[in-house]
């Protein structure tokens, strides 16, 4: 034994030089895959960070169609124009008997495009889809759907629709036109109409004209401060038998038109709290409302151009409220009162004149407005 550690320590003595180079060696080897390890998290942070930098730059890149990512909010999709809507959907419009809005889109694989699934998106990005289950009609986007400005036209002739329902999915803030939204929708009777937002829209034209089945109406909840059309907007509706208005600044338009025209069944209507300015037309606003008794017009003010052509004709209107003499007021004759026996008391009376337009010996009786 003594002898093998003797000749240990001579060849330890003989390789000193040989183990320490092996040693540093090993030394410079753990200095390289240090090197190597750190080399290669800072890799991993650096692409991490362009990561995140891609992303916040994609949110934000995209303002008109995508919300900020800073917001908390989902971005939500953009619904096509309301033509464009009805283009697309027409191959079984005919048959929707109800039309739902929904903040989702399931998988929708069974389904085919152009029969029964559509993409009804403002990019065609397929954000917004219409599918058919029967006959319902679901309109989806992830997290709501930002409307067009124009929804004109959306529903227009869907003669078997029955009700639509809005429930705040549909987001109508950017809309300014709602021309003929539901025209000739013959078998309407229910929509959540104060489930949508109509401050921005400017035009209401014959938006339920010829809604022959609808039977009430609420738009309590609406702002038309903006409107400048209400011409015909319900025309023809001649099963509607009560329209809750409320408070309404209406200063702003400029032909109410047929509003009312051959509502033939309308018994209540509360104008009471609408206020009007600058319409130079009213002609055959409650024409034909034949089961209209009353009319509360005292926060109504007329302009000298202001026609009132056949304004109350056939209707059973027996009392008239208004706040001002509008005889001394409107200069363009016409025949407000015409075979409105009610009033004239006649329906042969030759006094069916724009100088009848009066509480002080015409048809009209004195009611300060008290509206807001």
């Amino acid at each position: 034994m003594t002898t093998l550690k003797l000749r240990m320590l001579k060849w330890i003595k003989k390789n000193r030089k040989l183990l320490g180079m092996a040693k540093t060696m090993k030394a410079k080897e753990a200095v390289k895959i240090k090197k190597k390890l750190v080399l290669f998290i800072s890799l991993l942070v650096f692409a991490a960070t362009m990561s995140m930098q891609s992303a916040f730059a994609w949110f934000t890149a995209y303002t008109e169609t995508e919300l900020s990512v800073t917001s908390g909010k989902s971005a939500r999709p953009y619904l096509m124009a309301g033509e464009d809507f009805n283009r697309t959907t027409s191959p079984v419009k005919s048959g929707i008997e109800t039309a739902v809005f929904v903040d989702y889109i399931p998988e929708l694989d069974g389904y085919t495009y152009g029969v029964d699934k559509f993409d009804v998106s403002k990019q065609q990005d397929y954000t917004v889809i219409a599918w058919v289950e029967g006959t319902k009609m679901y309109i989806g986007g992830e997290g709501g759907i930002i409307a067009d400005p124009s929804l004109n036209d959306m529903f227009s002739y869907y003669t078997s629709l029955i009700s639509v329902t809005f429930d705040r999915v549909l987001d109508t803030t950017p809309s300014t036109s709602a021309r003929r939204m539901f025209l000739s929708c013959t078998s309407l009777t229910t929509v959540d109409l104060n489930n949508i937002t109509t401050g921005g829209i400017t035009n209401f034209q014959l938006m339920f004209g010829n809604c022959t089945a609808i039977r009430n109406v609420d738009i309590t909840s609406w702002d038309v401060g903006k409107a400048e059309n209400m011409s015909g907007m319900f025309l023809n509706c001649n099963y509607l038998m009560r329209a809750d208005v409320g408070v309404k600044d209406a200063q702003k338009v400029i032909t109410f038109e047929g509003m009312f025209k051959d509502c033939n069944r309308l018994n209540s209507v509360d104008l009471s709290s609408m206020r009007t300015r600058d319409a130079v037309s009213y002609a055959n606003m409650f024409s034909g409302c034949s089961f209209l008794r009353e009319l509360d017009l005292s926060g109504f003010q007329m302009r000298a151009d202001t026609t009132l052509s056949q304004m109350f004709a056939y209707s059973g209107l027996g009392t008239v409220y208004a706040s001002g003499n509008w005889s001394e007021v409107v200069k363009v004759d016409s025949l407000p009162f015409w075979y409105c026996a009610n009033l004239t008391h006649s329906t042969v009376s030759d006094y069916e004149g724009v100088d009848m337009a009066n509480y002080d010996g015409g048809y009209f009786t004195y009611k300060a407005y008290t509206g807001e």
